[in-house]
């Protein structure tokens, strides 16, 4: 039997857990870390398929481009180039800078903060941006050339920073990389822009709740990896703990200041810049600390799931009251 606009049951039920799940990320995504944490054993079987749900997720979430709106994005460079500048430049050194003064430079513990600020701007951040009724095609053209440019840049971030200290197997996390984000996406662009908008008319309402599924599925596999720590908690980590909540506000403020001295008055491009400085990928970043490193590079790659979309939701009204009092 179908619903009142014809829908089979099935597919109203489908497409109302996706709505829920995204209205509610803030509580969803720290519960997968929680889950995670508690049952290590029973995720853990997951672990090889991560990479893949990732790609899937990845393509999902980049439906909605297509090569119009990225041209007219880019029509005024400045802008891309500046977000870009600040994630994948200025955040990652001041991480570095900051971590190696608390942890000590040969710290696991700072590969770990400087892989969390070298991964791409994160996929949810369109879904703020839309939210928020920001400009989208900066958004989204923003999302594409960083996570294009992330294959190159994390490894290159990780070598120069901390590669005396950890071994970066460049090579490899270019092409996780590539599989799970780059490709994902480009292909995902190229496939809107063939079919003329329709794959995004057809396929993403009925694919966003897939992907909004496996975002805590993903999240909950990577954190097992610190489910030790986290039953044995030190001062050392509690400490991390409280540096990364610092520095996942403080990425939210210096994009805000980036988007006022950017916007020049567009409501839209800065709701825009706003969220492509403060939100990452910080689920690419878990996947890849997992393959790569130990528990205590894992650790603040991990730990950064527990506030990133809180603080997205949180910021969201700090934004809308900040437009507010500049039109009064």
């Amino acid at each position: 039997m179908a619903d009142g606009r014809g829908r089979n049951p099935a597919v109203t039920a489908w497409l109302s857990l996706g709505s829920w799940i995204g209205s509610h990320l803030m509580v969803v995504v720290p519960a997968g870390v929680a889950l995670g944490i508690l049952f290590p054993q029973v995720l853990l079987p997951l672990k090889p398929f991560v990479p893949v749900l990732f790609a899937i997720m990845t393509f999902q979430n980049s439906l909605g481009n297509d090569l119009r709106s990225t041209r007219h994005a880019l029509a005024n460079p400045l802008v891309l180039v500046a977000v870009l500048a600040m994630v994948h430049v200025f955040m990652p050194l001041l991480t570095f800078a900051a971590s190696s003064m608390l942890f000590g430079a040969d710290s696991p513990t700072v590969a770990g903060v400087v892989l969390e600020y070298a991964v791409p701007v994160g996929a949810s951040t369109v879904m703020w941006i839309s939210m928020f009724s920001g400009e989208l095609a900066l958004g989204l053209s923003t999302l594409l050339a960083s996570t294009l440019l992330a294959p190159f840049s994390i490894p290159l971030t990780l070598q120069l920073l901390v590669g005396t200290t950890v071994e970066v197997d460049a090579l490899g996390m270019m092409a996780d990389m590539a599989f799970m984000i780059a490709l994902p996406a480009l292909a995902a662009t190229l496939l809107n822009e063939l079919t003329h908008g329709r794959a995004a008319e057809r396929l993403a309402p009925a694919t966003t709740p897939l992907s909004r599924i496996l975002l805590p599925i993903i999240v909950s596999t990577n954190a097992t990896g610190i489910s030790g720590y986290l039953h044995n908690l030190t001062p050392r980590l509690v400490g991390i703990m409280a540096f990364m909540l610092a520095f996942a506000v403080l990425s939210f403020v210096l994009g805000m200041g980036l988007a006022r001295l950017l916007s020049k008055g567009d409501d839209a491009r800065f709701v825009a810049v706003s969220f492509s400085c403060g939100i990452r990928n910080v689920s690419a970043g878990a996947v890849l600390a997992s393959q790569y490193f130990g528990p205590e590079v894992m650790f603040p790659a991990v730990i950064g799931t527990l506030f990133q979309q809180f603080l997205a939701a949180l910021f969201g009204n700090v934004v809308q009251w900040v437009l507010k009092r500049s039109h009064r």
